[in-house]
């Protein structure tokens, strides 16, 4: 069947609609955004979740723009001479001058979040993205961040990943991850040395399928072999099948487990300004089910021992404390840590330990026995107080907006205490989402009986495929019939299929780049073809290649691992297989060729930006890379000081070599060694944005003065006549007709 076409929106005479006229940057062409909310001030107040005193205060710093925050990833080995390069040669410059006639503010370090790697700058995004003055800032921070040295986040966004204290050996759970920036942290948590497997496993979840490939973006930057994406309703995450001891199949548990789940966000009020105009009480109510739901199927799925990290970017104790109350009284092996101590210097307040419930109809109850029946469907026994002080809520975290200039947060450490089996909650013993609209339950419920029926199919051709001859993929031990990807919802995935170590794809990777295949993981490569050609190799650790093997039906992956080689066919060269960038510190400690030591000044030719001729180089190395065929080689230069070691994939022609990675790596590696960045095309392009929208502010300007100025003398001076008690203007007077 053909694809259906839709039609673009119409009005009712059946025309497209208008463009809008691009007024970006003009004065007096936009609305001011009205913010203001009085059923939010009334309903928070009404509550008392902050002082009198410092409630003016609190929606002062609702009302003002959020700061612009960011931080220098740790774990590359440049984390130093990033701070020492932003500091010197960036921040200085900001030192002394004026934006709009005020000093400008400097970056103000972060002293809660560890090492000092973060900073807030007290200006919005969209200041310092349309400031001359911050333009080298800005331009730098984007290119590093397009690199993954550096990350632009949210203050208050980084606590949860920093209070679940992650380890390299730890198998961690992300279960909403989207749109990255935690799950981020996460990974440079775990990875103690770039290009070292880790031995634990990081898998991000999300329910939208779209969402999920914004994660594919944000994790591709940071190099890690040992992650995984998956497209799974965090409510039914499935328990995933792994090899325990006796290579026998048991379910994998997590040691650290983050729920930041989906909530009504009125803690980001600074910078997402629609709330303001549709919050709503009733929110609260019908999202804290789906809340207690994924927090509950989290509890199920985290080791003995184990911590998890429950968060929201709301202020309502319905979505916050009341949930993870109720949780407490369902897992009584769990218990609240106490956060005082940790990340110090963070101001924060403590949980609420009692709290009311008001419906939407401005009713307000301080136990479920008194709710009327009519409310009784909106409002669950599960959203009161009760005896929330024998649970110690007060060990949860509250971050406002007030304190720390700052949005508005909600982090808690629950751990598992007993070692003790529990079956998976069952649908009868939780509420179910009644009050939101969910159109897609049913589908669920009819995939996942289908998905038992394929599996019941599934054993059924397992237990005759000895009396058959099976289709056997030549460079795979899996037969084709079931390489086929369930698609559980959504788009159809390719399918991941881990070659053979005698892959007919690794000859010519063994002969040109010098893999061992003692040391190298070649039985841990992957493949998302079933094609004689394969275009992209990628590595992942043994735990996912576990998850995926085994695990077929249950699970819908998007993305894993780490990608090494793409295909790419030329003549004159005896490798197809190029290695990229993202792989190269991975794959370098398996190479026995192709890799050389360069000195300074040759690394610096090869960032150039243009072709450098071999004989150019140092004698020793133009000369072996003369009687080497075209292909790809590693240039690495060693480290120095706070330098860390700089590694570049550099594409060698008969007679030239040029570095092959992207401008925001190249300008990257240049900034380490001290030399200017390259003008890129975005910055080219961003540029001349402001340029023009420069000039479009100064032509506003004039003409809205020159039309002013023309008012003022087209005026018509009034006069006046009095015809007996009538006052008559002579401008709007008719004309009288003389007989």
């Amino acid at each position: 069947m053909g694809k259906t076409w839709k039609k673009g929106r119409r009005n009712k005479n059946g025309e497209p609609p208008k463009k809008r006229p691009n007024t970006q940057g003009v004065p007096g062409d936009w609305k001011e955004i009205d913010k203001s909310c009085p059923q939010f001030e009334k309903y928070y107040q009404e509550l008392g979740i902050i002082p009198e005193d410092e409630w003016s205060s609190f929606m002062e710093h609702f009302r003002a723009d959020l700061p612009a925050t960011f931080r220098i990833i740790n774990s590359r080995g440049d984390s130093q001479s990033m701070s020492e390069i932003l500091q010197n040669k960036y921040f200085s410059k900001l030192d002394g001058i004026t934006v709009n006639g005020k000093p400008a503010p400097l970056p103000q370090v972060l002293t809660w979040y560890p090492n000092r790697l973060a900073w807030q700058l007290n200006m919005s995004r969209a200041e310092i993205r349309y400031s001359a003055e911050y333009l080298s800032l800005h331009q730098f921070l984007v290119a590093e961040a397009e690199k993954g040295s550096v990350a632009r986040q949210e203050a208050v966004s980084m606590i949860p990943p920093l209070l679940l204290d992650a380890q390299p050996h730890h198998n961690i759970l992300d279960m909403c991850a989207a749109p990255g920036s935690k799950t981020l942290q996460i990974l440079e948590a775990v990875t103690s040395t770039e290009g070292v497997m880790p031995t634990g496993v990081v898998i991000a979840n999300d329910g939208d399928y779209k969402r999920c490939h914004m994660l594919v973006t944000q994790t591709k930057r940071f190099n890690n072999p040992a992650y995984m994406i998956t497209n799974e309703d965090a409510t039914r995450f499935p328990n995933l099948k792994v090899l325990g001891p006796g290579d026998k199949t048991q379910v994998l548990k997590f040691d650290r487990i983050l729920c930041d789940v989906p909530c009504t966000g009125d803690g980001t009020l600074r910078k997402n300004y629609a709330i303001w105009g549709k919050w709503s009480q009733a929110q609260a109510l019908g999202i804290h089910k789906l809340q207690r739901r994924i927090l509950l199927r989290g509890m199920d799925m985290l080791k003995p021992g184990g911590r998890l990290v429950y968060s929201t970017c709301s202020l309502n104790p319905i979505e916050n404390e009341a949930t993870v109350l109720s949780a407490l009284k369902d897992r009584p092996e769990f218990r609240l840590l106490p956060t005082e101590g940790c990340l110090e210097g963070l101001k924060r307040v403590e949980g609420m330990t009692n709290w009311r419930v008001m419906h939407s109809s401005g009713t307000w109850y301080n136990k479920f026995e008194e709710v009327e029946d009519r409310h009784r469907k909106a409002i669950a026994p599960t959203m009161f107080s009760g005896d929330a002080a024998v649970h110690n809520l007060q060990y949860c975290m509250r971050v406002y907006p007030h304190l720390q200039n700052t949005g508005g947060f909600f982090i808690c450490i629950l751990e598992k205490q007993q070692v003790e089996e529990r079956t998976q909650v069952k649908a009868s013993e939780i509420e179910t989402i009644a009050d939101l609209p969910d159109k897609t339950e049913n589908k669920d419920e009819n995939e996942n009986e289908e998905s038992k029926s394929e599996e019941a199919k599934t054993k059924e051709n397992d237990d005759d495929s000895t009396e058959c001859k099976p289709n056997i993929h030549k460079d795979t031990n899996v037969l084709v019939d079931k390489m086929k990807w369930k698609n559980f919802q959504g788009y159809r995935e390719d399918p991941f299929i881990f070659l053979k170590p005698d892959a007919s794809a690794f000859d010519s990777l063994k002969d040109f780049y010098g893999l061992s295949g003692k040391n190298f993981p070649f039985s841990n490569i992957y493949v998302r073809s079933q094609e004689t050609k394969q275009r992209n190799l990628s590595v992942t650790g043994d735990t996912i290649k576990q998850i995926i093997e085994l695990n077929t039906n249950r699970i819908k992956v998007i993305q894993c691992g780490l990608k090494l080689f793409s295909y790419c066919k030329e003549e004159f060269s005896p490798c197809n297989y190029r290695l990229l960038q993202e792989g190269v510190h991975f794959t370098s400690r398996f190479m026995s060729q192709k890799v050389f030591q360069v000195t300074e000044k040759d690394m610096g030719l090869v960032l150039s930006g243009t072709p450098t001729h071999k004989t150019e180089l140092e004698p020793e190395i133009g000369k072996s890379l003369l009687d080497m065929p075209k292909g790809i080689v590693v240039f690495s230069l060693a480290a120095e000081g706070i330098r860390p070691t700089i590694m570049v994939t550099v594409y060698s022609t008969v007679n030239h070599v040029k570095s092959y990675i992207t401008e925001e790596e190249k300008n990257h590696y240049r900034i380490l060694l001290g030399l200017e960045p390259l003008v890129t095309k975005r910055e080219e392009k961003k540029l001349a944005s402001l340029q023009y929208h420069q000039q479009k502010r100064e032509e506003t300007a004039k003409r809205i003065a020159a039309e002013k100025a023309a008012a003022e003398l087209s005026e018509p001076a009034e006069t006046v006549r009095e015809e007996g008690d009538e006052t008559v203007n002579s401008v709007n007077a008719p004309e009288t007709i003389i007989s």
